[in-house]
């Protein structure tokens, strides 16, 4: 099952190679997203906790929202509140992986994963209080990650952790 995710626009110092591989990707993300074509998808209901239709499959512009009857079993569980990620450390076997993520804060927190040198990978949308994201993603290679709170001043607060991909 592959989720849609937001697409974030980042400058990239890597030159056009680099970004044209970034663009094929995105392509393919969203041509599976879609049905198999480029037609924009139909407008998504206004988003809750756990948006998605009720047959469990991902709905349109829901970027990697599920039901919760329809989160994977193997989904690594983990909660974002006022200020700490729990779990601190994650370490996971493969590449591709998925998160459930809640916050269960009485603020504002997204859960963001980035490289050592700063490239953010993905990030959930902003969840407010009791909302919650289910968010897949296949990471570019083996090796050590940062996740953390994207808001200001959230990561230097604590809310902060590592992802380890062996």
């Amino acid at each position: 099952m592959i989720s849609c995710l937001r697409a974030r626009p980042r400058i990239s110092a890597a030159g056009p190679s680099r970004l044209v591989a970034g663009g094929i990707v995105v392509a393919v993300l969203v041509a599976a997203c879609s049905g198999g074509g480029f037609a924009p998808a139909p407008a998504a209901s206004a988003p809750g906790p756990t948006s998605g239709p009720a047959s469990g499959a991902p709905s349109a512009g829901a970027s990697g929202s599920f039901t919760s009857a329809s989160v994977p079993a193997d989904a690594i569980i983990v909660h974002v509140k006022d200020f700490t990620l729990d779990p601190k450390a994650i370490v996971h076997t493969g590449r591709s992986i998925t998160f459930d993520v809640i916050n269960d804060g009485p603020t504002p927190h997204n859960f963001t994963v980035r490289t050592a040198s700063g490239t953010v990978l993905f990030a959930t949308r902003d969840l407010r209080a009791g909302e919650s994201q289910v968010l897949m993603a296949i990471l570019p290679a083996t090796g050590t990650y940062i996740a953390f709170c994207s808001l200001p001043g959230h990561e230097s607060l604590g809310i902060r952790g590592t992802l380890v991909i062996r």
